[in-house]
């Protein structure tokens, strides 16, 4: 004898099952080592680190440019 409810009712027992399966999956989550904004922090402070290390190199090819100049090596 065929469901006179169709596919719908079979849909719908399967995700009834289905539920409590994904409820205890969404409380199997793991927690963060820190709070979120921790890592834009963290993220902010090694960029800026890393542009202070790129800001001191500044102007240095003037300086070995004027250095190789001045010694007049006639290469």
């Amino acid at each position: 004898m065929r469901n006179r409810l169709g596919p719908t009712a079979t849909m719908g027992a399967m995700s009834a099952s289905v539920l409590p399966v994904l409820i205890r999956a969404e409380e199997a989550t793991r927690e963060l080592p820190m709070p979120a904004v921790m890592y834009g922090v963290v993220a902010f402070i090694v960029f800026m680190l890393l542009l202070a290390f790129l800001w001191s190199f500044r102007n240095t090819a003037y300086k070995v440019r004027d250095k190789h100049a001045a010694g007049g090596g006639g290469h």
